[in-house]
């Protein structure tokens, strides 16, 4: 009997730490006629819509999955257009359904018609200030116009998620990690932290594409050698006088869009500034040699590399990131399709 007695304490007492160790909380339910719901999930995003901007700091974008299901015999309509409205005390908040975001996954799609007796999560996006209580109400349109409903009113309190608040730079941190590790091979300690990436294939696909632009100019390929040389030297200027400003415009459900705005120095005019070089060997020698003028201009490239003038990007640039495992993966190319090795190594989107 005693044994019995203590296996029972130590049970309990061990459900008692499980339940005390498990940082999420459930939502509660709340019922009302031929309507159950409850928050099954909501975080603070950033939508393309606001560019993540407000005059004041404490207002911010939130997402809001519900849980919902039928309890009528009629299929009804509930959805973030129609039927969801946000209650602050007194006072109704206007909904902005402009938030409303594919490209990450903000698709107003996901409300709409629910069938009798069914479940389904239903999407809604608020403008709110951070640290403080809501309520939200939901009353739906039954297809049967004789299905009486009543609002059921759900508690939202925003300080609950203020952990999600904390994220939502972290996409374009990420990019910026990228773009130092990859394309300038500076260390950036939120590389580790926050970037899924082969970083040797990656850098190696940038030195490819700073060889194919610099073999335009020979008329013999460089080897591996001179090639490695001058990329060294080119990422180092890279790093001293690029200038990358990343800003997150659109995140949300693990997806991202960064927009950057890239100064750097481009190769764009590196054909018009070697051949002046092969035009002063010409006149000084006489020659036309195009082993000789090869060797005269790689000797140049350093300088020439040097002097190459810092271009600001006509548009900025637009990256897609999705996060998979606590990471982010940066798409190699950007909104319109241009190589992003293109646009850092090169310095141009085409």
């Amino acid at each position: 009997m005693k044994k019995w007695v203590l296996f029972s304490v130590v049970s309990v007492f061990i459900f008692l730490l499980s339940a005390c160790s498990d940082s999420g909380e459930k939502a509660s339910t709340e019922k009302s006629k031929g309507l159950e719901a409850s928050i099954e999930s909501a975080s603070y995003i950033i939508s393309e819509s606001d560019d993540g901007v407000s005059e004041n700091e404490n207002l911010a974008t939130m997402a809001v999955h519900l849980k919902v299901k039928n309890l009528s015999d009629s299929p009804m309509r509930l959805s973030g257009y129609d039927g969801i409205k946000l209650y602050d005390g007194e006072q109704q908040i206007n909904i902005n359904t402009e938030l409303y975001n594919r490209d990450i996954g903000l698709d107003i799609g996901t409300g709409g018609s629910i069938g009798a007796g069914k479940s389904k999560t239903v999407l809604a996006i608020f403008e709110v200030t951070k640290d403080k209580e809501y309520e939200i109400g939901l009353n739906p349109l039954f297809d049967d116009f004789e299905e009486e409903s009543e609002e059921l009113v759900l508690k939202l309190d925003t300080k609950k998620y203020a952990a999600s608040y904390e994220t939502l730079q972290d996409p374009e941190k990420a990019l910026k990690a990228y773009v130092d590790q990859i394309y300038y091979n500076k260390e950036n300690p939120d590389y580790e932290q926050l970037v899924s990436a082969d970083k040797p294939v990656l850098q190696e696909s940038a030195q490819e594409a700073f060889e194919k632009e610099i073999n335009k100019v020979f008329d013999k390929k460089l080897d591996d050698t001179d090639i490695e040389k001058l990329y060294a030297t080119y990422r180092d200027i890279l790093a001293e006088k690029a200038e990358v400003n990343a800003t997150t415009i659109a995140h949300a459900n693990d997806k991202a869009i960064v927009e950057v705005e890239v100064s750097t120095p481009s190769l764009q005019t590196l054909y018009e500034d070697v051949y002046e070089y092969k035009s002063e060997f010409r006149e000084n020698t006489g020659s036309y040699d195009s082993q000789e003028i090869d060797k005269y201009v790689l000797s140049k490239l350093p300088k020439i590399l040097n002097a190459l003038e810092v271009n600001e990007l006509s548009d900025p640039v637009e990256v897609s990131l999705t996060k998979k495992d606590g990471k982010w993966t940066i798409k190699a190319v950007d909104k319109y399709g241009a190589s992003l090795d293109t646009v850092f190594v090169k310095g141009s989107i085409y």
